[in-house]
């Protein structure tokens, strides 16, 4: 498995492998970290939690800022003291540390503009599952999850991968550092 960040590198390292290796660079998956995490949780989110399907959605940034400002409003929170996009990068710093709602919560402690961001990341999270959906975040979140949850999934993939190749690794971050590890 070689790994990159972007689609435009996946293809260049496609592209470089065949001319080095042939028809045997066939055997290499190049791919970004998002677009083999998607694979990997097609085929097996369900072992994870049964309120996802294979066929699960992936939102973009303004589908899963519009999901916030539903939470938002659900909790009756004002979107003018809390701004939408700035939730959504507060979230996301929590996934790539790896926080759940609850977790965040707990290290929120007495800062009360980030017990709010709790209460919207924990609204924000069921309401993507029901919709069975997943923003970008997610897609690594819950792979390391599964992988953890389910050591038959991640034997299957080490088996499968033998050798793992992470382009550009200096620049990966903590999430993705778990999923490689």
């Amino acid at each position: 498995l070689a790994i990159t960040f972007t689609n435009k590198a996946a293809k260049e390292l496609r592209e470089r492998l065949s001319a080095m290796l042939g028809e045997e660079a066939n055997e290499i998956q190049a791919s970004t970290f998002h677009s083999c995490c998607v694979r990997i949780l097609r085929r097996d989110i369900e072992k994870l939690d049964a309120a996802y399907t294979h066929s699960f959605a992936i939102y973009d940034t303004d589908d899963a800022a519009r999901v916030i400002r539903d939470s938002m409003g659900e909790l009756k929170i004002d979107d003018k003291m809390f701004k939408p996009k700035a939730v959504l990068g507060e979230i996301s710093r929590a996934k790539d540390e790896m926080l759940s709602p609850g977790e965040y919560l707990q290290k929120a402690g007495g800062d009360f503009r980030k017990q709010q961001i709790a209460k919207i990341y924990e609204t924000y999270a069921r309401r993507m599952r029901a919709a069975n959906a997943l923003d970008f975040d997610d897609i690594i979140v819950k792979t390391v999850e599964l992988f953890r949850a389910c050591p038959e999934v991640l034997e299957y993939y080490q088996n499968r991968w033998r050798y793992l190749m992470v382009d550009e690794y200096q620049d990966t971050n903590a999430l993705q550092d778990a999923l490689y590890r």
